[in-house]
This record gives structure tokens, C-alpha cells and sequence, in this order.
């Protein structure tokens, strides 16, 4: 590291120490989670800056934050009397919504194309019985699992027409898990 890098550091820490100091009328895991959102909102920001080019300023950037004794108010009525967060919470909070937005969505197209997979499979067995199923190779080293247009040659089918109740269940329970996932994100949101 470089001497600025370490100027930084140190400027940094001895913003966040002070913070801890006047926040330490929270409980320690809502100071935690504070001082946790606060350090990666500035070294996000730094290295913002850095990938654009630009030198860090680490002064100007803490100077956005105000003094530590003002922001740490500032949460501590956010978050015991309900008061319209500090202008960077909001912003944190705007990029947790917009992940959480997208984690939402890709659960909700992994889950259910999971779930609709294995519903598929249980319904091509009547169709193509031969062509779908488990297979176990000779000496049990590997399985076949899926459609194939020759079935594996002297490998006895390990489920047989147990896999459509199988398949069938799997489906039901990964789209009721991905419906409670969903749920529990959509509170977050």
C-alpha cells in the first residue's frame, strides 16, 4: 500500500472510530450494521473515484458525511424514533432494493423453470418411456440421469416409472421453496 492509501485508511477509521463512539446509544448490532454500511459506502465511493481516474479524496468524500457526531445522530433518530433516514442510508438503501430486485427476479426464474423441468421430465416418461429415466452404469461409477435416444446399453433403469411420482414431488417442493424465498425477498424490497 501507498503512504496515501494508508493516510486514507487511517482518516477513514478514525471517521468510523468516532462514529461507533456517538452511536454507541444503539444496540452493538445496529451499531455494527451502521458502521458496516458507512465503511463500504466509502470505499465503494474511493473506488469509484480511483476507476474513474480521479485521485481519492478522502477528506472531501468524509466531509460529504458531515461530522461524526451530526451523522450519528442522525441515525440514532432514524432508527429510535423513526425519522427520515440520513441522505446516504437512502442511498445505501436504494442499492440494497435494486439487488434485492434482481435477486427476486432471478430466483423466481431458477426456481420455477426448476420446478417446471422436472414436471417436464415426469411428463415425457409417458410419452417416451424407453427414452427417459436413471440409469446405473455396470460397476456403479456414474449415472444417466435424463432423455437420451438410446438408453445406455446392458445398464438396468435404477427408477423405472418411479421417477414421474419423484419428479412430480421435486417439483412441487422447489416451487414451494422458491415461493417462500420469493416471499422473504419481497419483504426486503
Amino acid at each position: 500500500m501507498s503512504a496515501a492509501e494508508l493516510h486514507n485508511n487511517e482518516m477513514i477509521h478514525r471517521y468510523l472510530n468516532d462514529l461507533r463512539r456517538y452511536l454507541s446509544r444503539l444496540a452493538p448490532h445496529e451499531t455494527q450494521e451502521v458502521i458496516r454500511e458507512i465503511e463500504s459506502h466509502l470505499f465503494d465511493v474511493l473506488e469509484q473515484q480511483t476507476a474513474a481516474g480521479q485521485t481519492a479524496d478522502v477528506a472531501e468524500i468524509l466531509r460529504g458525511f458531515g461530522e461524526a457526531r451530526q451523522l450519528a445522530a442522525l441515525y440514532v433518530a432514524h432508527i429510535e424514533e423513526g425519522a427520515p433516514p440520513p441522505r446516504g442510508f437512502r442511498a445505501i438503501q436504494r442499492v440494497k432494493k435494486t439487488v434485492t430486485a434482481s435477486l427476486y427476479f432471478a430466483m423466481a426464474v431458477f426456481g420455477f423453470s426448476t420446478a417446471l423441468s422436472l414436471l417436464f421430465v415426469a411428463g415425457a416418461k409417458f410419452l417416451l418411456p424407453g427414452s427417459v429415466g436413471v440409469w446405473s452404469t455396470p460397476h456403479g461409477n456414474s449415472i444417466v440421469v435424463g432423455f437420451v435416444s438410446v438408453p445406455p446399453l446392458a445398464t438396468p433403469e435404477v427408477m423405472g416409472w418411479w421417477i414421474v411420482p419423484v419428479a412430480t414431488l421435486l417439483a412441487a417442493g422447489v416451487a414451494l421453496l422458491t415461493r417462500k424465498v420469493l416471499h422473504v425477498l419481497k419483504q426486503h424490497m
